[in-house]
C-alpha cells in the first residue's frame, strides 16, 4: 500500500522489514500458545523482549525478528525429547543460527 500524495507512510505502508515482532506472532510461528513463549522467555530460551508502554492500553513486548525462528527451534528441540536444559546449553554453545541476518 503506497502512501498518499503529501502524507508521510504509516509503518504498516513502509515496505521491507519491521525491527520487531509481537508475542502473538512468535507464539504463532511456533505454534505454541502465548504463555509458553514467556515461560521460554523465564528459562533463557528465547532473547529478552523491549517492553513498550502503550498508554492507557498498558504495555506490550517488541521481540528481536529472528524470534520467530529461535521459537520454532526451541520447539522442535523439545519435541525431539531433549529438556529444557539441554536446549539452554546449545543455545549457549551457538547452536541456533538464525536463517536472516536481521538483528
Amino acid at each position: 500500500m503506497a502512501a498518499s500524495p503529501g502524507r508521510l507512510p504509516r509503518v504498516s505502508d513502509r515496505p521491507g522489514r519491521r525491527d520487531w515482532v509481537t508475542t502473538a506472532q512468535v507464539a504463532t510461528a511456533a505454534r505454541v500458545h502465548q504463555s509458553t513463549i514467556s515461560r521460554w522467555r523465564d528459562r533463557g530460551l528465547l532473547p529478552e523482549p523491549a517492553f513498550v508502554t502503550l498508554g492507557r492500553r498498558g504495555r506490550s513486548q517488541r521481540w528481536p525478528p529472528q524470534t520467530t525462528e529461535q521459537a520454532r527451534w526451541v520447539k522442535d528441540r523439545l519435541e525431539d525429547g531433549w529438556t529444557f536444559e539441554e536446549v539452554l546449553q546449545a543455545l549457549e554453545r551457538g547452536e541456533f543460527k538464525p536463517s536472516s541476518s536481521e538483528p
